[in-house]
């Protein structure tokens, strides 16, 4: 499957630098992965900004929260109701 996202129009520049060296995030990971990709959730991270260093998205609460919530909110604008991203994702984040 070829990886697009909702989230951001360039997945071949960081979304937070614009750097063109890139590693792709989804944004909700693990059980949740296929999910992301089906639905779009998936930003360009610069390598540090994804998992190289402590400020990095899996490793910062805030920024990781962010754009699970940006995920949500499109989610909900676009393909169904809260209790239906809560039966498929497994949780809230609004």
């Amino acid at each position: 499957m070829k990886l697009y996202s909702v989230l951001t129009d360039d997945l071949a520049h960081c979304v937070i630098t614009g750097s063109p060296t890139v590693a792709i995030h989804h944004v909700f990971g693990a059980a949740n992965r296929s999910l992301s990709e089906k639905y779009g959730f998936v930003i360009p991270l610069r390598p540090d900004w994804h998992n190289m260093a402590d400020y990095g998205i899996h490793f910062n609460r805030d920024l990781d929260l962010y754009w699970k919530r940006r995920a949500q909110e499109y989610y909900e604008a676009h393909y169904g109701t809260r209790a239906e991203f809560m039966r498929e994702f497994g949780r809230n984040y609004l």
